[in-house]
């Protein structure tokens, strides 16, 4: 009877509303928290950098939206939406919002046209050649933004060397105004962002076996089909990812604007810097910001959309 006894105090203790089930919960709650506060430990210094450098800055600008310009105070304490009200509905406003998306628009179908063909070639290449077409293309991400947007301006100024070889070559009379417009913004940009449409692609197109291709050559198709039927389909992942970082950054763009545009090219980025310096006007080169700010999150929701996998 002792012996049974004890055998039946063992189960018990073993069930898990006994008294050892109790204990085992007991050590995998407190292993649990352990885990819970090592990672709240390991994460502390980029939640610190985040809260610091970036949430907060932010939050305060929301709140400076929402004051009143005062060109005595500079601001006024209000709570008010007439910022957003004037930037949304005043014509000149809505202009630079408009030219800033077709700056966009115009940036990534140019990276596009030149990325596509050197992302297929660096895709198909043999290794050796292969790192240095990566290198070639990776190369204007190890100079200065500021030293790579004087280098166009070298380049394309009045003065500068393409005008000055067609001169010498006698196929111009005077200087063409190559710089301070739209489309040198482009080209400048297009040169920035070139590297991330190229990445985008490449890792997609690496993807797509020999087989594949001689599969649709063999069925009689022609090159244009084997493109439009076969390769543009299976890179569209690429295309979608390349398109909303160039997009994202040119938008977002202030040094290339501001120096190749000459003034002549206004976006929101550069209207921002004109309300917090110039202007003095912070209530609504703050709004300004989260108009940005919105602008991005749209087109980072159309994105999702459009290149979301079907399961």
């Amino acid at each position: 009877m002792a012996d049974a006894s004890l055998v039946q105090n063992d189960t018990e203790a073993d069930r898990p509303g006994g008294p050892g089930g109790a204990r085992d919960g007991e050590i995998a709650a407190a292993a649990q928290r352990r885990r819970l506060w090592r990672r709240v430990f390991q994460l502390s210094p980029i939640t610190l950098l985040y809260v610091v450098g970036l949430i907060l800055p932010y939050l305060y600008l929301l709140r400076m939206s929402f004051n009143i310009y005062d060109p005595m105070l500079v601001f006024r304490e209000a709570f008010a939406l007439d910022n957003y009200i004037k930037l949304l509905t005043d014509a000149f406003y809505l202009q630079i919002v408009a030219e800033t998306i077709w700056l966009g628009v115009a940036v990534t179908l140019f990276t596009l046209i030149v990325g596509y063909p050197i992302a297929w070639q660096i895709a198909r290449a043999k290794s050796h050649v292969k790192s240095l077409l990566l290198a070639a293309v990776l190369s204007p991400l190890l100079i200065n933004l500021v030293v790579r947007t004087y280098g166009w301006l070298a380049i394309l100024g009045d003065n500068g060397i393409l005008n000055g070889w067609m001169l010498d070559l006698g196929l111009i009379g005077s200087p063409l105004p190559l710089s301070n417009n739209f489309w040198t913004v482009v080209v400048g940009l297009g040169h920035v962002t070139l590297p991330f449409m190229v990445l985008s692609l490449v890792s997609v197109m690496e993807s797509l076996s020999d087989e594949l291709l001689e599969a649709g050559e063999n069925l009689g198709a022609s090159t244009f089909q084997i493109f439009t039927d076969v390769v543009w389909p299976l890179t569209w992942a690429g295309v979608g990812a390349g398109s909303i970082l160039v997009f994202c950054f040119s938008i977002s763009a202030f040094v290339t604007p501001a120096l190749l545009g000459g003034g002549h090219v206004s976006t929101v980025s550069t209207l921002i810097y004109e309300k917090f310096t110039f202007s003095v006007n912070w209530p609504v080169g703050s709004a300004l910001v989260f108009i940005l700010l919105a602008m991005n999150m749209v087109v980072i929701m159309i994105h999702g959309r459009l290149f979301r996998h079907e399961d």
